[in-house]
C-alpha cells in the first residue's frame, strides 16, 4: 500500500513537472512572475475568502488538506483491535477492558470503547458515535465548500488583474514595441486564475471528498465493532462481520445500514 502510494505521488510529480515546463518554456523570470498579477489573484482569493469564512475555518480547511494526503486507517489493525476488546471483554470484564483504553491507537475506537467501559446503553453508544462521525464529515464539507469558492473566485480575480494590467498598458502606448511584452504580462493575471483554480483548489477539494467517503467508511467499520465488544459478541464472528466492510470503492450502500445524515446534502 505505501509502496503505491509513493509511486502514485512519484508519477504526480513527474507529470506535474511536464505540464508546467511545457507551460513556462519560452518565458522570461519577469514575465513568469508578475507581482501585481500574484497580490491581486491571491491576495483577493484570500480576502475573499476571510469575508466568506471566519479564520478558524480557513486553518481548518489547511489541516483537512494535509490530513487527506497521510496515510488511511489501516483496516487490519482496526479489525485485529476489535477483536482483542472483544477478548478482554468477554473473559476478564469492563474493569480489564478499561486496563486496555489506553493502548487503542486510533482516536475513534478508543473513544468508542470508552462508552463501553462507562456502560453506556447499546442505543446511547451508537447515537454518540454517530453524532461523531457526522460532525467530522460536516467538518470536511465545510472545508470542501472552502476550497470551491477559492475556485470561483481565482479566474475572476485573474481577469480582474489583467484588466487592471491593460488599463496600465493602454496609459503608456508610446512605443509601439512594448505592446506585446506589455500584454503578456497583463494576460498573466488571468493564467494564475487558472492555474490555481483548476490545478489546486479543484483538485484538492476532489482530494477531501475522497477523505470524507473513506472516513464515512472507516468509522461506520468501528461504530459496527465497537457495537459488537458492548454485545460480547464472540472475536470470530466480529471479524467476519467487519471483513464486510470493503473500501468506498467497492462498498456502494454501506451508509444505509446506519442511521446518518448524509454530509454530502448538507451544504447544496
Amino acid at each position: 500500500m505505501k509502496t503505491t502510494r509513493l509511486l502514485t505521488g512519484v508519477l504526480m510529480v513527474a507529470v506535474l513537472a511536464v505540464v508546467l515546463v511545457s507551460l513556462f518554456r519560452g518565458m522570461g523570470a519577469g514575465m513568469l512572475f508578475n507581482v501585481d498579477a500574484f497580490v491581486i489573484v491571491i491576495g483577493g482569493t484570500f480576502v475573499g475568502a476571510l469575508i466568506g469564512f471566519p479564520m478558524r475555518r480557513i486553518k481548518a480547511t489547511a489541516a483537512d488538506v494535509v490530513s487527506s494526503f497521510r496515510d488511511k486507517a489501516d483496516k487490519d489493525y482496526i479489525v485485529r483491535e476489535i477483536q482483542e476488546c472483544a477478548f478482554v471483554n468477554r473473559d476478564d470484564g469492563l474493569r480489564a477492558l478499561e486496563d486496555r483504553v489506553s493502548e487503542i491507537r486510533d482516536d475513534f475506537l478508543r473513544f468508542g470503547i470508552n462508552l463501553v467501559v462507562n456502560s453506556y446503553s447499546d442505543n446511547a453508544i451508537r447515537d454518540i458515535m454517530e453524532r461523531e462521525m457526522n460532525n467530522k464529515l460536516v467538518n470536511l464539507n465545510f472545508s470542501q465548500n472552502v476550497l470551491k469558492t477559492v475556485a470561483r473566485l481565482t479566474p475572476s480575480l485573474g481577469l480582474a488583474g489583467t484588466v487592471v494590467s491593460l488599463i496600465k498598458m493602454f496609459k503608456s502606448l508610446d512605443s509601439v514595441e512594448t505592446l506585446a511584452p506589455m500584454m503578456a504580462v497583463a494576460l498573466m493575471s488571468t493564467f494564475y486564475g487558472v492555474i490555481v483554480s483548476n490545478l489546486i483548489a479543484i483538485p484538492l477539494c476532489a482530494k477531501l471528498k475522497e477523505r470524507s467517503l473513506m472516513l464515512e467508511a472507516h468509522m461506520a467499520l468501528i461504530i459496527t465493532g465497537t457495537m459488537c465488544v458492548s454485545d460480547l459478541e464472540h472475536p470470530t464472528k466480529i471479524e467476519e462481520k467487519l471483513r464486510q466492510y470493503d473500501d468506498v470503492e467497492e462498498t456502494v450502500g454501506f451508509k444505509g445500514q446506519l442511521r446518518t445524515m448524509p454530509a454530502s446534502g448538507l451544504l447544496r
